[in-house]
């Protein structure tokens, strides 16, 4: 199967694929034998006399057979990529073509055309500015000269993306999330826009079925406790035109629907070849 790569969780798949088999190809031999035959047809007349004591007219035909056996050693070198140890852990996944009823949990699974969309954007652009250095050196003197970077880094340390993912012919939907890095959480130089365009193969755990509020990290803790303050503040004075801060929601939020939960390890494009047949894993 070819396919492109959008998102790897590389140690993940890379533990998993150890337990399947943890030897790694690194180069190999091909010994080939050669063999060659040739017929040679020999016509001969002669009159001679040999030693004087025989004397022959001959008529002959000679068929002459040679084999020669030719050892070659050809050395290939057998780069081990990301995409191949993907490859083999594919092929122990169970393609998931309708719901989830039949499937237990900790199997491995691929559903193919999935199209994705994002349930945290607006708190997630927000994020994104804060983890991006844009309060690097700021400190807050009230606080003791407390580093804000630092602080924010701390609170993101578990964010992610939290993504809904609607699967082609199945009433079933899925949940995902991918971890934010202070670097580059996608492949080959794509960004999470790429994913909302087309249809996806999403390969991961099934983990069974959750609610999309049931997702947390520390930055919606904080956010919430924040909210919980405010709400039990002792202040008797009140401006009408004050509103308290709200914690941004999911676009899906408190829409009581179970979603199929995925520990994610990678989010591929299948790439259709003439040279190649789609295969399930």
């Amino acid at each position: 199967m070819l396919f492109n790569v959008y998102y790897l969780n590389f140690s993940k798949v890379y533990e998993i694929k150890m337990m399947l088999s943890n030897v790694i190809k690194t180069d190999e031999s091909v010994e080939t034998n050669q063999g060659d035959n040739f017929d040679a047809a020999l016509q001969a007349k002669m009159g001679t006399k040999f030693l004087k004591m025989f004397s022959a007219d001959v008529g002959a035909d000679v068929k002459s057979g040679s084999s020669d056996s030719q050892k070659v050693l050809e050395s290939f070198k057998v780069t081990m990529t990301k995409s191949l140890i993907l490859s083999e852990v594919m092929e122990k996944c169970k393609e998931i073509k309708g719901d989830f009823e039949q499937v237990a949990e900790g199997q491995l699974v691929r559903i193919d055309n999935v199209s994705l969309s994002l349930e945290n954007e607006k708190e997630l652009r927000t994020v994104k500015m804060f983890s991006n250095g844009s309060f690097k050196g700021m400190r807050l003197p009230e606080a003791g000269g407390l580093d804000v970077n630092n602080l924010f880094n701390s609170m993101f340390k578990d964010y992610s993306y939290k993504l809904k993912g609607k699967i082609k012919d199945s009433k079933d939907e899925i949940l995902i999330k991918i971890p934010l890095t202070f670097e580059s959480e996608f492949e080959n130089l794509y960004n999470v826009d790429d994913l909302f365009i087309g249809s996806v193969s999403v390969i991961g755990i099934y983990k069974g079925k959750t609610k999309i509020d049931g997702i947390k990290n520390s930055f919606e803790f904080f956010q919430e406790l924040g909210q919980y303050a405010n709400s039990n503040s002792d202040s008797e004075i009140h401006d009408s035109q004050y509103t308290a801060p709200k914690t941004a929601e999911l676009k899906s939020e408190n829409d009581g629907v179970d979603y199929s939960y995925i520990d994610l390890l990678a989010i591929v494009q299948v790439i259709k070849s003439e040279d190649y047949e789609e295969e399930g894993c």
